[in-house]
């Protein structure tokens, strides 16, 4: 299983979920998540600017290699995710796999023509840590089936 990479913004205020998403990132050895902070800003288009100004050091020549969550993406069953990611990675020489989630109120267009591979976890809206946590959790299972580990269901 290659590196997985997940650059967030804000950090996770839901204790909770902050739980449950540190128990499963301690069973993913080759998992980390990045909090970028979180920009207060009541002009959305500007907003998205400075949040793109975060998140572009991460993904610069890892375009291929990331995916940008939005509700526009395609959506995957389990296992049609465990099998893209990999067959990602399969054919990326071990490059990190990364997973891009914006804040609340969606990437900056130029995020969106920069990723190409876009991910939707559903047809709803969820807060970005609620989308974290669904997207850790698709990963643990991802982990599961390569490391072929019993997942408990």
């Amino acid at each position: 299983m290659n590196k997985l990479k997940i650059i967030t913004i804000g950090k996770l205020k839901n204790q909770s979920l902050k739980y449950e998403i540190e128990d499963l990132k301690k069973r993913i050895s080759k998992l980390e998540i990045i909090e970028l902070k979180e920009i207060k800003q009541s002009n959305e288009n500007l907003l998205k600017k400075k949040e793109y100004e975060l998140i572009k050091p991460y993904i610069q020549g890892q375009e291929q290699n990331t995916f940008l969550l939005c509700e526009y993406g395609k959506q995957y069953t389990t296992f049609e995710f465990n099998d893209e990611l990999k067959k990602l990675s399969q054919n990326n020489n071990g490059q990190t796999i990364q997973f891009v989630i914006c804040g609340a109120f969606g990437p900056d267009e130029q995020l969106k023509i920069q990723l190409t591979k876009k991910l939707s976890l559903s047809k709803m809206i969820f807060t970005h840590e609620q989308a974290l946590y669904m997207l850790v959790e698709q990963i643990y299972r991802h982990y599961c089936f390569d490391k072929n580990i019993p997942y408990t269901k």
